[in-house]
């Protein structure tokens, strides 16, 4: 950007301008435009890799500790479980609120990668449905934590209330649509393994039959659950994996 001295007409004469001033606005351009292209091209992939597997490893913690659940779905079931395993309940909601925490740090490198890719409209897709899948894990978080500590206060009906909460928040259906946007920035930007998007959209469509059933289920979780839950874990274990390598090829 250059700003002209003005022309001055003379005698019937158009004048050439004496003196081209830079415009200061070109200097940060400049320096923005370096600092871009400084960066390594694989970083934004490490960085989604990184947080991908520290979310993977710490969610599957997480489940694992939460162990298999009460028997039945009854008040006094519930409570029992809650008040018997305390412990590993109070120790598995630390471990999903670090997951939580490592998949925003999965979010802040995967939508740039995303983004670079060419795959704009995407990479909003996969930064909308990922924040809003960590509020609502987020919320089910403190559902679950609040049921710990009421399962032994004789309270049944804020046990019942708790229990149904924290199974009926709507994480799966996030769920679905993370995987369902991701899968199809994969498939079309070949960032990773174009398999790994086919195998997203396929999983994308079980989790949306698993959200269906999860608002006309009589009980919040049950067996197709946990394999759901099995699912997302492999998957987004293969996707960081994916991105790492990517990371490595790219110089990142």
């Amino acid at each position: 950007m250059f700003t002209a001295v003005p022309f001055h007409h003379s005698e019937g004469n158009w004048s050439s301008p004496t003196r081209l001033h830079a415009d200061p606005e070109l200097v940060d351009d400049a320096l923005v435009t370096r600092a871009t292209t400084d960066r390594p091209p694989g970083q934004p992939f490490r960085t989604a890799a990184i947080g991908g597997l520290a979310f993977t490893f710490l969610y599957l913690a997480h489940r694992l500790l939460q162990g298999t659940g009460p028997d039945s779905s009854s008040m006094e079931a519930v409570a029992a479980y809650q008040v018997a395993h305390r412990g590993a309940l109070v120790a598995s909601e630390v471990a999903v609120a670090l997951a939580l925490l490592a998949f925003i740090g999965f979010l802040a490198g995967l939508v740039p990668a995303i983004w670079r890719t060419g795959q704009e409209t995407l990479a909003v897709a996969v930064g909308i449905s990922g924040g809003v899948f960590v509020a609502m894990s987020f919320a089910s978080n403190a559902a679950e934590t609040a049921l710990i500590g009421v399962a032994d206060a004789n309270q049944p009906a804020a046990v019942l209330a708790l229990d149904q909460l924290q199974g009926r928040i709507p994480v799966v259906w996030t769920i679905t649509a993370l995987v369902a946007a991701l899968s199809l920035a994969i498939w079309r930007s070949r960032m990773v393994g174009r398999w790994l998007g086919v195998a997203g959209l396929a999983a994308a469509a079980v989790f949306l039959v698993g959200s269906v059933f999860s608002v006309l289920g009589r009980t919040p979780e049950g067996g197709p659950s946990l394999v759901g839950v099995g699912l997302f874990i492999v998957w987004m274990l293969a996707v960081s994996v994916g991105l790492w390598r990517t990371a490595a090829i790219g110089g990142g």
